[in-house]
């Protein structure tokens, strides 16, 4: 009996979906001076290879002719073709996603116009007639002149664009932001092109929802098939239990499929944070008379979600069990191609996880990310928080046409990712309501019936699962509001407040935070400047980094204000003067300030519920927001987030005359159980008081120890009462595992500040070795306080960095090798040393 192998768009054999990719050319022209396929002859001279999918801009630079800034690609018309011999058991050609107003032709046919970027198009090629040898061929029409149109105007405008008549377009605001994203607007076939054939059962719409009913887990099933001969039975397989669905012949070769799946003690999906990422592979079973076709369905995974809004509140439950809420806001892996690679979007998924993130948020200005991205953070156990793609302007709502239009796109989306488990809140919008109310805008304008009353509908038609949330920030008496519903908070950032508005704000949850422009390392910078040229007023540089349209600021002044608080240093003076020591101090500022920021909010007492910074990888080659490299490569900040958003971790903060807190936080699904330790340091050398106590922690739940319960006698940790002068300058606190030596988590406290001179000789070695599985090891030592060390090792990425060394200590660093890039001898720096150690690396084991 013959067994086919089939399956969705998503997830079809490839003998049954072929992508097409190659033998793509582009060319540009002016716009509208070629409106056929047939007259762009003339234009032929000046065509490149183009990949598929991708964009222009992407073109451009596999040809080696791009240059941020030199195209407008809105101004001029795109087109793509392509010569094929389709073959006559085709049966359909899906294009996932076309940037922006398109028009699909074969030869001089037109067969597909589409206005919006987000949804994807399906084509019969039997009812078109196309078959054989041809061209296919793709007009992204220039959007400026669509811009020109006459329609009314908005009610209220924005400042993040520059075109108000863009609220008209379904496209994506990147590359359309002047200050905060560079100037390359995605145009062209930005997600794949696919040639379906002919298969015996084809899926044309699915309906798949998961929950918990108790400890129990419910996979609901739905699908609408098309089939060239009659079924006899169906089956789904979830996980490794079987079900025998019903099933409707509803004439036409066309039959509805449903069950209801009931799975006895399930295992829970967790965020990785709290617990497993348990997922259940998803199969169909289709059977004939003479065959049987197994089509692929993806997976799911059985979790519930909640939030628990009393009171203001914005505290999200999953599984009855309230999580922290942490990570950044998501950035495409490659903002030129919109393209995420396989190994290049795990690399950066895995960083995140890595970092304890469990939450990334899909922004509203960006695009609604690829299936292979969700499916990941479903596997590394990451929450989303997905935007609508709709951000700061009065989308045209009362408009019957664009009306459907956005509603399809969301209807396709849902159903894209409705079994997706990591899903945890679908968003109306970014910043609509915050932009109309800071605008002094009625409250009757803030919200339209859209997001008011038909995206939730849509939600819980097909993914009742998830929250809806209008719009971010909402929920306060005003929208921006930081103590009530969901805020964007940027007081400790560009509003230059002091780092305790973090607790006065009383947040209850930020989906965006804390923007600010982190410096690369070396490498980077190197790349990008001439032969004598410095991060400062270089026109190379400051395209790099971010700031508000329209402001006399960027945020590096915001980085060099909370530099001048923190080391009492003049950064104008320390940039002209001491090139080297401002960089380091300039990826420290911006590190202490989120790390302590995000432990602030984290710790025992805290009325905040989660915090996403913005935001996760730089858009372009500079100092930009993201705390992630535009190369991909960690910042300094990335280190301070990773320590302060550990699954298990402690932090020290100042409460005045009540001394320390010292807070141990354990998220994970165990009871942890070892012994808490604090030192305290004079001259940042000699130990002049310490404790040890054994502590418990119960799985799920932070606890706060007073530091002296440490302590024998009274000290004045926290140099509050003033009585002279301090008696120590470092304070540690260590966390230890039973019967492990060194500490799985620290933190520091600096009673008189941060501003340690470097020093000529700390007592700081470091060397490198090969432990027996052939990882590279870093150990180091130190006699006095080795304050922010950096370890620079081409081809090799430690799993921490820009770390505190308490004095008398050693502590040793895994190195994980960089792929692709070679592995050479580098340095160690501490911030309050003159000078570095060289590293020679090892290449055999040693101890």
């Amino acid at each position: 009996m013959p067994v086919w192998l089939a399956g969705d768009i998503a997830s079809m054999a490839e003998k049954i979906l072929i992508p097409l990719t190659t033998d793509w050319q582009v060319t540009q022209v002016a716009s509208d001076s070629a409106l056929l396929p047939s007259t762009l002859s003339s234009a032929l001279l000046s065509t490149l290879p183009a990949q598929v999918p991708g964009t222009i801009a992407s073109a451009l630079r596999a040809a080696g002719q791009f240059e941020y800034g030199k195209d407008n690609f809105d101004a001029l018309d795109v087109w793509y073709f392509c010569d094929l011999d389709i073959p006559a058991d085709a049966a359909r050609l899906h294009f996932e996603g076309l940037a922006t107003h398109a028009e699909v032709y074969w030869n001089d046919s037109l067969i597909l116009r589409s206005e919006n970027m987000f949804i994807a198009h399906s084509l019969d090629l039997l009812a078109h007639a196309i078959s054989g040898k041809g061209r296919l061929s793709l007009r992204f029409m220039a959007l400026n002149a669509l811009l020109a149109q006459r329609r009314p105007r908005p009610r209220w405008k924005t400042r993040l664009v520059e075109q108000q008549q863009l609220r008209w377009v379904r496209t994506s605001l990147l590359g359309r932001m002047p200050g905060w994203s560079p100037p390359v607007a995605p145009v062209g076939p930005y997600r794949p092109i696919l040639l379906e054939l002919q298969s015996p059962l084809r899926i044309r719409s699915k309906n798949i929802t998961s929950k918990l009913d108790g400890e129990d887990g419910q996979c609901e099933v739905e699908l609408l098939v098309q089939s060239t001969q009659a079924l006899t039975a169906c089956v789904v397989k979830v996980g490794a239990q079987e079900f025998v669905l019903d099933w409707q012949d509803l004439g036409e070769q066309q039959y509805r499929i449903h069950g209801l799946c009931q799975l006895p003690d399930v295992r829970k999906w967790w965020p990785h944070t709290h617990g497993d990422a348990a997922l259940y592979a998803l199969e169909l079973k289709a059977s004939y008379a003479d065959g049987v076709q197994i089509i692929n369905l993806g997976h799911t995974g059985f979790r519930q979600i909640k939030v628990d809004q009393r009171d203001g509140d914005f505290n999200l439950h999953v599984n009855d069990v309230p999580v922290f809420c942490r990570g950044a806001c998501w950035t495409p892996v490659d903002m030129i191609s919109l393209q995420n690679e396989g190994k290049d979007l795990r690399q950066m998924l895995l960083l995140a996880r890595d970092a304890g993130m469990n939450m990334l948020r899909v922004i509203g200005t960006m695009v609604y990310e690829t299936d292979a991205f969700y499916h990941l953070c479903d596997e590394l156990g990451i929450l989303v928080w997905q935007d609508c793609m709709f951000a700061n302007m009065d989308y045209p709502v009362t408009d019957a046409a664009f009306t459907a239009s956005i509603t399809t796109e969301v209807q396709q989306f849902l159903q894209r990712i409705q079994a997706s488990p990591c899903i945890a809140v679908v968003c109306g919008n970014s910043e609509v309501e915050q932009q109309a109310a800071m605008l002094g805008q009625p409250v009757e304008l803030w919200r339209n019936t859209f997001f008011a009353e038909t995206l939730p509908a849509l939600c819980k038609q097909y993914s009742p699962d998830v929250q809806y949330w209008p719009s971010s920030p909402s929920g306060g008496v005003m929208p921006f509001q930081l103590d009530s519903g969901v805020a964007h908070y940027f007081g400790v950032g560009a509003y230059l407040r002091p780092l305790d508005d973090a607790r006065r704000s009383a947040l209850r949850f930020t989906s965006e935070c804390l923007g600010f422009s982190n410096m690369p390392d070396d490498d980077l910078i190197d790349g990008m400047l001439k032969n004598g040229e410095t991060p400062g007023p270089y026109p190379a540089w400051k395209q790099g980094i971010p700031r508000d349209n329209g402001t006399g600021w960027d945020f590096e002044d915001v980085r060099d204000h909370y530099m001048a608080e923190l080391y009492k240093v003049n950064p104008a003076s320390l940039r002209y003067a001491e090139r080297e020591r401002y960089l380091a101090l300039a990826r420290t500022t911006t590190g202490v300030v989120m790390g302590s920021t995000m432990a602030e909010w984290r710790r025992a007492g805290s009325t905040c519920h989660g915090a996403l910074i913005w935001f996760w990888r730089d858009l372009r080659p500079g100092a930009g927001w993201g705390i992630i490299d535009a190369h991909g490569k960690p910042k300094a900040t990335y280190y301070y987030l990773k320590r302060a958003m550990a699954a298990l971790t402690v932090f020290i903060t100042d409460e005045g005359l009540n001394g320390l807190a010292l807070h141990i936080v354990n998220d994970g699904p165990q009871v942890f159980e070892g012994e808490l330790e604090l030192n305290l340091y004079r001259h940042a050398e000699t130990r002049v008081a310490h404790g040890r106590i054994a502590v418990q922690v119960a799985a799920h739940t932070a606890i706060k120890v007073s530091d002296y319960a440490l302590l024998p006698h009274f000290v004045d940790t926290s140099y509050a009462y003033r009585f002279g002068s301090a008696g120590h300058d470092v304070v540690q606190v260590a966390l230890y595992r039973t019967d492990e030596e060194q500490a799985c988590a620290t933190d520091f406290y600096f009673p008189s500040g941060q501003q340690f001179p470097p020093q000529a000789e700390l007592g700081l070695h470091a060397h490198c070795s090969m432990d027996a599985d052939g990882n590279h090891l870093l150990h180091l030592s130190t006699q006095k306080l080795a304050q922010a060390v950096a370890v620079q090792i081409p081809g090799l990425l430690p799993d921490d960095n820009y770390f505190h060394l308490a004095p008398g200590s050693s502590r040793k660093i895994r190195l994980m090798v960089m792929e692709g890039k070679s592995i050479k001898p580098g340095h160690v720096q501490a911030q309050n040393a003159l000078g570095s150690i060289r590293v020679a690396v090892a290449t055999s084991m040693a101890t």
